[in-house]
């Protein structure tokens, strides 16, 4: 069962990486990245995909392995940092647990870096559509000024 899955929405496109789950505890930001225009279909489909990959399981990474450890997010977007990519992005989170679902929405912290915005904190039930979650991020994406939409 998938636990969590997220998109970062970046000059038009949305960016969903699969998260490997590390033996022992945690997640890793893994390969393949999959790209989707803002629209239900194109982003239902792009989460759809990495539900599908699921969490691989990798070993923990050795502090250097970590250090030349390549972010796909940033790969893929062409951003050189991740607070570039935060300037004119937005992350979108979804948690799947025992008892619902939730999505959390960023915000910018004041170093403007991605921080969960708790007043857009939304839950959901466990049966709800994919599509459903969507419509959310999409509305929330038209509505920020720092986001390119098309």
């Amino acid at each position: 069962m998938i636990e969590v899955a997220g998109a970062i929405v970046y000059r038009g496109k949305a960016y969903l990486h699969v998260e490997a789950r590390i033996k022992g505890d945690g997640f890793l930001a893994v390969e393949p990245v999959f790209i989707s225009d803002l629209t239900i279909e194109g982003l239902t489909a792009a989460f759809e995909r990495v539900i599908a990959a699921g969490h691989p399981l990798v070993r923990m990474p050795s502090r250097l392995e970590m250090q030349l450890h390549q972010d796909p997010i940033l790969k893929a977007t062409g951003a050189k940092s991740w607070k570039e990519l935060a300037a004119e992005a937005a992350s979108y989170t979804v948690v799947w647990s025992n008892s619902q679902i939730t999505l959390y929405i960023s915000r910018l912290d004041e170093q403007a870096r991605f921080e969960i915005d708790p007043d857009k904190t939304k839950t959901f039930a466990l049966d709800t559509p994919l599509q459903k979650l969507v419509e959310v991020i999409l509305k929330d994406i038209t509505s920020r000024s720092n986001l390119s939409y098309r």
